[in-house]
């Protein structure tokens, strides 16, 4: 992050993330510098959630058969596909039995301002 005089902070500490999905970019962009300073009982509480592929690791990959698309010259994407995806997984995850999480606790990241308008209003 740089300051208003042009002095750059590195962020090293990290507060949201398991440990697990801090190790390749602390290794790569970081030289092992980030700080894993999140709540463990947090960062752990789904690990056994009945969705993921790999039980413990706290990571989906979910492939999706759609087409983005931008509008007129928008340089902003978007894929109608991926944000119904991204719905249903916000629904198991906020209406499940074994694991209820709530829904001001879901946070949904995506580079294209067109795709969070796209994930809004379904979600």
């Amino acid at each position: 992050v740089s300051d208003a005089n042009g002095q750059v902070t590195k962020l090293v500490k990290n507060y949201r993330s398991h440990p697990a999905l801090l190790a390749l970019p602390s290794r790569l962009f970081y030289h092992r510098e980030l700080e894993v300073c999140a709540d463990p009982k947090v960062v752990t509480s789904l690990l056994g959630w009945e969705k993921l592929p790999k039980k413990g690791f706290p990571l989906i990959f979910h492939g999706v058969r759609g087409s983005e698309a931008r509008e007129g010259r928008s340089p902003s994407w978007f894929n109608a596909a991926e944000a119904v995806q991204v719905m249903r997984y916000c629904c198991l995850l906020a209406r499940g039995i074994s694991s209820q999480v709530s829904a001001s606790d879901i946070g949904v990241i995506t580079p294209y301002r067109k795709q969070v308008w796209t994930c809004r209003p379904l979600l």
